[in-house]
């Protein structure tokens, strides 16, 4: 391509260029009262003033300490969070988390596990590469008892999703795979087997504003931590929209 020439822009920049943009937070927040990984493993928080030298009068600045699993609130799993040899978060390329995204309303209660058949029926026309994120309705019930008692995907459902090369996954629910307590023997972790292994990502904990994008599509852009070597990284994913 020759100096000056215009280069065609990809079809979400395109879209949103020039009509100013509409932005969603789609993550939750970080807290004492947040879901707990393995349902008791959530972050600290404490927030401190500190004494110290400066200008502004009472010498002293705020600092607020954070402690936490990256598989506590809305996060993304990378493969090495199922498999050794899989790729550690800091070694997907940022492209990666840059990408269509399509919003999906699977809105049921309790622990329903969603077949193929279901996916595919609200299937808005999922491409390779998407972020395909699945509302279930559970995003409000974030720090109740209740938020345990989640639907899940079915093994042919998280198949459907691999077979047409999405790039990741992202639901409101502390995981896509059965809920902890329906497990039965050595559980063997169907969806997030299949997905890791097929290089999708998993992105768990969605928030509220998922409800806002449903049926639209959107761009996707979901910035991690680089943290060497991790399985995981907490992230704040956004839908970038035009403005109505």
């Amino acid at each position: 391509m020759g100096e000056g020439e215009n280069r065609q822009l990809p079809w979400s920049l395109a879209e949103v260029g020039g009509v100013g943009l509409q932005v969603v937070d789609l993550s939750q927040p970080i807290s004492d009262d947040m879901a707990g990984w393995r349902g008791s493993e959530r972050a600290e928080v404490v927030m401190e003033e500190v004494a110290i030298e400066h200008g502004v009068p009472g010498a002293k600045i705020s600092a607020t300490y954070l402690s936490m699993v990256t598989h506590a609130g809305t996060h993304v799993d990378a493969a090495r969070h199922f498999y050794p040899d899989g790729k550690s978060i800091d070694q997907y390329e940022m492209e990666r988390f840059v990408c269509r995204g399509v919003a999906i309303d699977l809105r049921c209660e309790g622990p329903h596990e969603v077949s193929a058949d279901e996916l595919a029926a609200a299937d808005p026309g999922i491409r390779e590469g998407d972020a395909v994120l699945l509302y279930f309705g559970y995003a409000e019930r974030y720090t109740e008892e209740g938020y345990y008692d989640h639907p899940y995907l079915s093994l042919g459902a998280s198949e459907y999703l691999a077979e047409r090369k999405i790039g990741l996954l992202g639901a409101d629910l502390i995981t896509p795979d059965c809920p902890a307590k329906l497990r039965e023997g050595a559980f063997t972790y169907p969806v997030h087997s299949t997905l890791l292994s097929q290089d999708v990502l998993i992105v768990e904990n969605l928030g509220t504003g998922l409800a806002q994008v449903l049926g639209r599509e959107f761009l996707f852009v979901m910035p991690v931590f680089t943290i060497p070597g991790a399985d995981a990284s907490p992230v704040v994913p956004l839908a970038l929209l035009a403005a109505a």
